[in-house]
């Protein structure tokens, strides 16, 4: 039976990228493909969202920014038995206003479920499934909206039934 070389005394060395995976000649270098694409092309990320309605350059700086971080944080902590409606009466009004405007404005451009880390507000992204293959920014939008009650009522529907050139409504958001 042979006994083990040192490694340094060997004379054929073989190289392993533990880091790295083998390229699929299938893959397209293209970039990044989504099992599951947006549901919405959003117009703009919550990091710019929070950035207009806190009229802030530098989020982490801003001291809104840090309390909305540390309320966040705090709610998160309750685990199971946090409830929202009792949670909120401990935020400042202006304070609440403002992330209830930050919450409408992710919500429409498809980022739902904000939460802290590491100092960041972190947010998930809705994306399609078969049913709805596309969206618009009125798919997930809360403003009120004359347009919006005309389709969730079905009433748009009626219109487009009756009179096929019937032109359709700007969204608020155009």
């Amino acid at each position: 039976m042979s006994e083990f070389e040192p490694v340094g005394q060997t004379h054929a060395t073989k190289t392993y990228n533990q880091g790295k995976t083998q390229r699929s000649p299938r893959l397209r270098p293209s970039g990044r493909l989504l099992k599951k694409p947006p549901l919405i092309i959003p117009e703009e990320l919550p990091g710019t969202t929070m950035r207009r309605i806190l009229h802030e350059n530098i989020l982490e700086l801003s001291a809104d920014y840090q309390s909305i971080i540390g309320y966040l944080t705090t709610y998160q902590r309750q685990g199971e038995n946090r409830r929202w409606d009792e949670f909120r009466n401990k935020i400042p009004p202006p304070l609440l206003k403002l992330w209830g405007d930050t919450l409408i404005e992710c919500r429409r451009n498809g980022f739902v479920g904000p939460r802290a880390e590491n100092g960041k507000i972190l947010w998930r992204q809705a994306v399609s499934t078969n049913d709805i293959q596309n969206g618009d920014l009125c798919t997930m939008c809360e403003r009120e909206c004359r347009r919006r009650e005309k389709i969730n009522s079905g009433e748009w529907k009626w219109i487009k039934s009756l009179n096929k050139d019937t032109p359709e409504q700007r969204s608020c958001w155009q």
